[in-house]
């Protein structure tokens, strides 16, 4: 399988899983398997993008019913739909220290 077949499949499960429409143990199901869980949960173009393009480009070198770039604007359809990712909180700010009160007339500490 190629890198870029690679990398067009695990955006569009990205996406899927931004969407919350796979369950969280994914890695042991199949890519059909992804899409069927997708397609209960109401995302019918995961399926649509396995046995269209991913799986015919994948193991039988050959074209499927969707082109390349019919697949590429599939997974840019399903990534558009799916919320940004989240970024981590920032760190909390270190206190500042406590002002130390100056001497009017030199500067120095009081």
């Amino acid at each position: 399988m190629s890198s870029r077949v690679e990398a067009l499949w695990l955006r569009a499960v990205r996406a899927a899983q931004g969407r919350k429409l796979l369950p969280p143990a994914r890695a042991s199901l199949t890519p059909s398997e992804l899409a069927a869980e997708a397609a209960r949960r109401g995302e019918d173009r995961l399926q649509r993008l396995v046995e269209g393009w991913y799986y015919p480009v994948s193991f039988g070198h050959a074209n499927g019913a969707l082109s390349d770039n019919e697949a590429m604007e599939l997974v840019a359809a399903i990534e558009a739909e799916a919320p940004p990712p989240e970024r981590p909180a920032a760190p909390p700010k270190p206190p500042r220290p406590p002002r130390v009160p100056r001497c009017q007339l030199c500067g120095a500490p009081a």
